[in-house]
This record gives C-alpha cells, sequence and structure tokens, in this order.
C-alpha cells in the first residue's frame, strides 16, 4: 500500500474575513473580561442592601459598561504587540529594527548609547543650532523628546541597513512556530470553545503560500516596501458558521514504485446538503455579534481576489473547468504605470471587497504536504 503524501481538508462555509493579529488580540481581551462581566451582572441582578446603587443601573448603561471593560483589555499593548511582531515575521514584513528590543538594544544600553551618539554627530550637520556638545557630554536621556524621536527614527534605519545577522535567529524562530503557536493558543486557552459558547460561531485560519502575482503586488506595498520585506506567506481567518468539512488524502502515484520519483495526485467528490446553504437571520445576528463584541472588521488579502464559484455558469463563458482563476498574472514586463495602474485596482477591489455585505457563501480549503 502506498501511504500519503499529505490531506486536504475543505468545507462550504458562511464566513467573514477578519485579520489574524486583530482576532487574537480582542479574543484574549474578551476572554480576560469575562470574569469581570459575569460580576458586573450578578451584581447588577442580584446585589442587595440599601448602597447597592449597581442594582439601579439600566441594563443598557450595564452595556456600555462592559464595552468599556473590553476596550481597557484590548489597548494592553503588551499583548497586541506580541502577536503583531511574530505575524510580522511569518508574513516576512518585519524590520531588523522590530527586534532591537528583544536582542538588548533598548534605549536603556550602552550600544544603542554610542549609536545614537553617531547618529547624533550626523545629524548635527545639517542642525548648527544644536548645542551638540552640551548633549553628548549628557547622554541620550538629556535629549529633547522631538529629538530622541528624531534619533531614534534613525537608529532604527541604521539597524534595519546591517543588522539582519543579529535577528535572523529569532526571525526564523518566529516564523517557523507561528502556526503551531496559533493553534495551540486557539485550543489550550479555550479561545475556540469561547467563540462557540458565547457568540455561535468557529474560527478557520489558513496559513496560505502565496502565489508569484500576490508576492510581486504587496512588495510594491508599503508594509513590504523595505528592503528585507518577502511576503511569501499569508495567514487567513474567517469567523464562520460551525460547518462539516470534508477530509481526504492526497496518495502518490502506484508508478513511484518504479521510477523512484515521488508525485501523486487525488480526486475527490461528494454531495453537498442544499438545506444548509441558507442563510438565516439568527445566523446573520451570530456574526453581528461576534463582529461587534470583538471589535472586528471584515479585512480582504489580494489572495482572495478570485472569480466566484458558480454551480451553473452561462453556455457561452469560456473557461477551464476546475482551474483556479488567478490573482493577476505576472507582471514582470509592464511599466510603471502599468503597474501603477494595476496597483490602483487591486486596492479599490479589496476596499470593495472589504466593504460589501457579509458573511458570504464560500469554498474553503486547506492543503497539508508531507514526507511519504
Amino acid at each position: 500500500m502506498l501511504p500519503n503524501i499529505g490531506d486536504t481538508t475543505a468545507a462550504i462555509v458562511w464566513g467573514i474575513p477578519v485579520k489574524p493579529v486583530d482576532l487574537l488580540n480582542n479574543l484574549d481581551a474578551y476572554r480576560k473580561a469575562i470574569p469581570i462581566i459575569h460580576t458586573l451582572r450578578l451584581c447588577n441582578q442580584f446585589g442587595k442592601g440599601d448602597n447597592v446603587f449597581i442594582t439601579r443601573l439600566p441594563k443598557e448603561l450595564i452595556g456600555f459598561i462592559e464595552e468599556e471593560l473590553l476596550v481597557l483589555q484590548r489597548a494592553n499593548k503588551k499583548c497586541s504587540s506580541r502577536w503583531a511582531k511574530k505575524y510580522c515575521c511569518f508574513e516576512g514584513s518585519c524590520r531588523p529594527s522590530d527586534h532591537m528590543n528583544e536582542i538588548g538594544f533598548s534605549s536603556q544600553t550602552e550600544i544603542y548609547d554610542s549609536m545614537a551618539e553617531d547618529v547624533l554627530i550626523r545629524l548635527s550637520d545639517t542642525h548648527p543650532e544644536w548645542p551638540l556638545e552640551e548633549w553628548l557630554s549628557n547622554g541620550y536621556s538629556s535629549l529633547p523628546a522631538d529629538v530622541q524621536k528624531l534619533v531614534d527614527a534613525r537608529v532604527a534605519d541604521d539597524f534595519d541597513e546591517y543588522g539582519d545577522e543579529c535577528v535572523w535567529e529569532l526571525r526564523d524562530e518566529n516564523s517557523l512556530n507561528w502556526p503551531s503557536k496559533v493553534r495551540k493558543h486557539m485550543s489550550s486557552k479555550g479561545n475556540n470553545d469561547i467563540l462557540r459558547k458565547h457568540f455561535g460561531v468557529d474560527i478557520w485560519i489558513m496559513h496560505e503560500n502565496l502565489d508569484t502575482p500576490t508576492i510581486e503586488y504587496l512588495k510594491r506595498t508599503k508594509r513590504f516596501s523595505h528592503k528585507m520585506g518577502n511576503p511569501e506567506r499569508a495567514t487567513i481567518c474567517y469567523l464562520i458558521l460551525p460547518t462539516r468539512a470534508a477530509q481526504w488524502g492526497t496518495r502518490i502515484d502506484p508508478e513511484c514504485g518504479f521510477s523512484g520519483d515521488l508525485f501523486g495526485s487525488s480526486a475527490n467528490s461528494m454531495l453537498v446538503d442544499c438545506s444548509s446553504l441558507s442563510l438565516t437571520e439568527e445566523h446573520q445576528r451570530r456574526f453581528a455579534r461576534a463582529m461587534l463584541r470583538l471589535a472586528l472588521k471584515p479585512s480582504g488579502h489580494p489572495s482572495q481576489l478570485r472569480g466566484a464559484l458558480s454551480a451553473a455558469s452561462a453556455m457561452s463563458t469560456s473557461s477551464s473547468p476546475l482551474r483556479q482563476v488567478p490573482f493577476p498574472t505576472t507582471d514582470g514586463d509592464l511599466f510603471v504605470e502599468e503597474k501603477t495602474k494595476r496597483d490602483t485596482a487591486t486596492k479599490k477591489r479589496i476596499k470593495d471587497l472589504e466593504a460589501s455585505h457579509w458573511p458570504k457563501l464560500m469554498l474553503l480549503v486547506d492543503q497539508n504536504y508531507t514526507d511519504a
């Protein structure tokens, strides 16, 4: 028996795409606020005593207080920056300077002071009015706030230019561990259960290897335009209604045993329960509540700009069946003006997609490959 070389999971879902970092941050904030919210509600409903004024507050005001609690939890910059930094490594948008504090290059260290001093001397050439000798003798911490900000930016630029060797191991570790950390966090922290219990929705998380045209487009965006930008992968998250997914293995072809090469293909088919495709008002309320309480917005990604599937298209439509429609064709030979025009159109398509009515019916496919 020839082994599988991977597996494919597919599902037809009603879903809304959201930013992975926003989901992780805001779901963490919601989970931490749950005990406080429960206590607030219990005191409001069952508090006793003449001075227990919370019992007199209307439910609408309690709701406002709950929302403020969630806002305060979401404002925890330490938690939000932790997820954001790790994801930037995975998607290839981080700069060496993003990791300066993690490797001991903070503004409280001697090595940072030395870099800041060098930058300050260079900047003083265009600022003769600065009391340079006084600032150099008193150190970085004595600089005015606006000068500190300017110096910090130039130090970061210098570190981006020469500091890649100092952080590449950390960046690689963050990138390699990102999928497993997300999976473990969602399951071990009870976040999956919270989504189902409190909102009646699930989450579908995919880690996508991007195609060449999408990579070319992203490299021209501000997020990836620096020299270390390497947008080869992206994490795509969807809030979805609970669904019944299908999974099958990708099996190597029998000829592999004779040729010594490793190759394979799989085909599968299954029936669709048409009665499950209807989106009810109750379903829409679930999505609306989850998006509101978790402070999420629909978020498009250029990899999602595909042609829509259709169970019955016009006879005159010419298309290759069962072929994925690419985002744009490769643009390596286009002039700058044409690339700019295409990029503008792509940005508009993403904004239009985000602003359109959600949730939408979609097919989600997740493929994994392993050594046989």
